[in-house]
């Protein structure tokens, strides 16, 4: 796995990559076809000193995206975290794969797995948090990302489904947290 670690608003010291690189480098254990990885150290101001350091970890693996972020005052115990994360997430989605090649498993019997190994239960209690609970259906009409957007603020959510009228697909806009709105346009992989 190809590690490639950033910094912004913070210099990156060789220190600083040696630390990420013994307590990330390890990843690829979990997961031999992950590719490439990035690491972004970043500083921000905040009213609690424990959250302006913020380590965030994407790695790339197969054509999916596994995305970590750990905030704290320490980098060691940020990156000690961000592993864990990153290790569940590469658990969950070993077990998609399994799932996928067994047929059909369902979400209760992938539970019932995870549950009977001890050091996957977090991962499992995840993996339940996931299932649906609701499915809800509304028509979809085509518009415009600017008519999206007025529909967005109209009900007051964080995001909003719609058919674009520009390019015939199925769109997401949403709010980001700088500031502003963003939206998501599929392409065929």
């Amino acid at each position: 796995m190809e590690l490639t670690i950033r910094g912004k608003n913070v210099k990156v010291s060789d220190d600083r990559k040696e630390l990420i690189v013994r307590k990330l480098g390890k990843l690829n254990h979990y997961l031999e076809v992950a590719n490439e990885a990035t690491v972004e150290l970043a500083t921000e101001h905040s009213h609690k000193a424990t959250e302006r350091l913020v380590v965030e970890m994407t790695m790339w693996v197969n054509g999916t995206i596994l995305r970590a972020e750990e905030r704290d005052s320490d980098l060691s115990n940020a990156l000690d975290r961000l592993h864990a994360k990153m290790q569940r997430q590469m658990t969950r989605y070993k077990e998609r794969l399994t799932q996928r090649n067994k047929g059909k498993t369902s979400v209760g019997e992938a539970v019932t797995i995870l549950e009977e190994q001890p050091a996957l239960e977090q991962a499992a209690r995840e993996l339940q948090e996931l299932a649906p609970v609701k499915a809800k259906t509304f028509p979809l009409k085509p518009m415009y990302a600017s008519d999206a957007i007025e529909e967005l603020e109209n009900v007051g959510h964080d995001f909003y489904v719609f058919l674009n009228a520009e390019n015939d697909g199925i769109n997401v806009v949403y709010r980001r947290k700088e500031g502003g709105y963003g939206i998501l346009q599929p392409e065929k992989a």
